[in-house]
């Protein structure tokens, strides 16, 4: 499953400014290469009529200079909304376990259109369902490995590299763990699963002034939640393909059977 890359505060200044040399040398371009053509049909001089037409050319060009602003904009407004995740002071685990469906998040196209599968109004009651199907004990330890490895591999080094971490072995038996948890708690599949739809639904953040409707209607239904819980099995997944991963696995927690694993994630696909 692809990750996705969360922006840093410098690297979005630094495509912040391109962008706007960009969108500045769009427009120089435009208007010098067409002053630059009248002056030629003008025998290097232009009249103050001349200007006048060529404001009338230049108008013209606006919609084709919108589109282009407005690419810009909105490829800034989705780094934004990725930075925004990145400043909530979410504990480590939680951040975690939300990277591996966060590429489902719903962004915006050139036209200011949201595209995906989930609003982010989605992450109250998600955590929510997170907290009560791993229990609070389970979360405390969850929660106090992942500090303790972020520490330890960051040393105090902001922003964090989720990636970094993500990538880091002792990080991916936090997660796994976490899943094998969650993973027994779906033994009925059916019943779990309609619990969580409607846990979530029932906590969804309200939509931000200006939503578009689909955000402001968007709930989680069947559909979205198999791509969710897929997402968040994704480790687990894969283990169980894996011979080496797997006698990992199995050395942390020597009770686990392979083909009930496998039953229970085919139940879910």
């Amino acid at each position: 499953m692809k990750q996705p890359q969360f922006v840093s505060p410098d690297l979005t200044r630094e495509k912040n400014h391109a962008r706007s040399r960009a969108m500045a040398e769009a427009v120089i371009s435009a208007f010098a290469a067409t002053l630059k053509s009248e002056a030629r049909k003008k025998g290097g001089f232009l009249t103050l009529p001349d200007i006048e037409d060529l404001d009338v050319a230049f108008q013209e060009k606006i919609s084709e200079l919108t589109k282009v602003f407005e690419h810009s904009f909105n490829d800034a407004a989705r780094e934004q909304e990725d930075l925004k995740w990145q400043q909530i002071k979410r504990p480590a685990f939680d951040r975690l376990m939300v990277k591996r469906f966060a590429d489902h998040f719903m962004v915006k196209d050139a036209e200011g259109v949201p595209h995906g599968t989930f609003s982010r109004r989605i992450l109250p009651g998600f955590f929510l369902a997170l907290n009560m199907l791993m229990g609070p004990d389970a979360m405390e330890e969850f929660h106090g490995r992942c500090d303790a490895i972020m520490g330890r591999v960051m040393k105090g080094i902001v922003p964090v590299d989720w990636d970094l971490l993500d990538h880091n072995d002792d990080m991916n038996d936090v997660i796994l763990d976490a899943q094998l948890a969650m993973l027994w708690q779906f033994s009925d599949t059916k019943k779990r699963a309609d619990w969580f739809i409607k846990l979530v639904n029932a906590n969804l953040a309200p939509a931000h002034e200006g939503a578009a409707q689909v955000e402001v209607y968007w709930e989680l239904d069947h559909r979205s939640f198999l791509i969710l819980i897929n997402g968040l099995l994704s480790d687990l997944k894969q283990v169980v393909h894996e011979p080496q991963a797997w006698k990992r696995l199995k050395r942390r927690h020597p009770d686990i059977n392979q083909a009930e694993i496998f039953e229970i994630l085919e139940r879910l696909s």
